[in-house]
C-alpha cells in the first residue's frame, strides 16, 4: 500500500526488513504501537527486529502515515523528515571514498575547501552559506552532520550511510530530520535527489 505508506514500496520494505508493509502494520498494531510515540516505535523495531535505524524510521513514518498519525514526512519526534537512497556500482569502500574525497564532497556537501577534515567536531561552512558540524564519522558506513542553511533558524541532523548491498554495491542512503515543514522537505528532497544521482554517474565512471 504505497499510497498510505510512502514512496518506498512494499517489496523494497520486505528485502530490506524481512516484512511487507501490510506485514509491518499488522505487527505493529499487535504490539500497540498506535498509542506509541514516533521514538518509541522507532525503538521497538531497532531492539525487537533489529531493524537499522535508517530502517526503523522508514518504518515508522510509513506506520504513522497509514494510521493517520502524522502527514508526508511528518515525524512527532523529528519534525519534517526526508530519506533518499541509491545504489552504486561500487564497493563499500570504494563508495566511501568517493562520497569523502573533494570531489564528492562538492556534489553533495557544496563548496568547501578541498583541505576539509572530516573529522568528528569538525565545523564547516560552504560557499552556499551553509554551515554544520560532523558530529558522527565512522568510515566506511556512517556520518552524522548538523546542517544549517543561512535563513533556517534551527539546523537539522543529515545521515548519510553506506551499506553494502552484495558484490561491488553499495547502497548510500541519506537521512535528515529535524527539518521546519514541508517547504523545507521539499527543498532537501531535490538535494539529495539530485546529489545521488550525480554520485551514481561519479561511480558509473570510476567501476
Amino acid at each position: 500500500m504505497p499510497e498510505a505508506t510512502g514512496r518506498i514500496s512494499s517489496q523494497a520494505v520486505r528485502e530490506a526488513t524481512g516484512k511487507d508493509w501490510d506485514a509491518w502494520l499488522a505487527a505493529l498494531d499487535a504490539a500497540g504501537a498506535a498509542g506509541w510515540t514516533h521514538k518509541e516505535t522507532a525503538a521497538h523495531l531497532a531492539t525487537t527486529y533489529g531493524l537499522t535505524p535508517w530502517w526503523s524510521q522508514m518504518v515508522t513514518a510509513g506506520y504513522e502515515r497509514a494510521r493517520g498519525k502524522s502527514i508526508v514526512g511528518q515525524t512527532a519526534g523529528a519534525g519534517f523528515e526526508i530519506g533518499a537512497q541509491k545504489t552504486l556500482p561500487l564497493g563499500r569502500e570504494r563508495a566511501w571514498e568517493l562520497l569523502t574525497s573533494p570531489r564528492g564532497l562538492s556534489v553533495w556537501l557544496g563548496d568547501v575547501p578541498s583541505s576539509l577534515e572530516i573529522a568528528v567536531g569538525r565545523s564547516f561552512t560552504t560557499g552556499e552559506g551553509v554551515t554544520g558540524t560532523f558530529r558522527v564519522v565512522n568510515p566506511p558506513q556512517h556520518l552524522r552532520l548538523t546542517w544549517q542553511p543561512a535563513d533556517w533558524p534551527e539546523p537539522s541532523t543529515v545521515q548519510v550511510r553506506a551499506v553494502a548491498s552484495g558484490p561491488g554495491k553499495t547502497s548510500l542512503r541519506f537521512h535528515q530530520e529535524q527539518l521546519a515543514d514541508e517547504r523545507a522537505r521539499e527543498q532537501m528532497r531535490r538535494r539529495w535527489r539530485d546529489a545521488l544521482a550525480e554520485l551514481e554517474a561519479l561511480a558509473a565512471g570510476e567501476g
